[in-house]
């Protein structure tokens, strides 16, 4: 049996850089490539092949110092891609994570903030994975697996690139 799904946008582009750069005098709209070396370090981190070399990657800068980045990004659920921006700080910590498509016909519960919030302060020495550190959302398993998927890919992304 086929299901359609049906889109619902919950945050357009502006509001999500609003929301995790609500103090940042600029956000800048970053195109990184990524090295042979760093496609390594992150594929190998991630345990995963990138689609991409390409990154975009959204700098909130407050005079002339990074207040931290975000990356919006399409993770499948069951059938469909859901999108969201997680927030990471300067210090590589995500700063916070927020549904802004979601387009299957189960699951936008991740959007509820008590599911959302337990993304705040991980760092890649968490597991992020639902059952493990995250309490996944009760008939959303996938969508709450995509949501860990994606921080995850953030931070990786984010250290790879940024860390001096």
């Amino acid at each position: 049996a086929t299901a359609f799904a049906q889109q619902r946008v919950f945050l357009t582009e502006e509001k999500a850089l609003k929301l995790v750069f609500p103090k940042s005098q600029q956000v800048q709209r970053e195109e990184k490539q990524l090295t042979e070396e760093q496609l390594k370090t992150v594929e190998s981190k991630l345990g995963v092949r990138l689609a991409s070399r390409k990154q975009i990657v959204w700098r909130g800068v407050t005079d002339g110092k990074a207040d931290g980045y975000a990356m919006i990004l399409d993770e499948i659920g069951k059938e469909q891609f859901i999108t969201f921006i997680v927030g990471v700080t300067p210090d590589f910590k995500v700063q916070r994570v927020a549904l802004m498509v979601f387009r299957e016909t189960k699951g936008w519960e991740v959007e509820d903030p008590r599911f959302t919030g337990q993304f705040r302060g991980k760092t890649l020495h968490d597991r992020l994975a639902v059952g493990i550190d995250i309490v996944g959302v009760t008939g959303a398993t996938l969508s709450s697996r995509a949501f860990c998927r994606g921080a995850k890919k953030a931070l990786v992304i984010c250290e790879t690139l940024y860390k001096a």
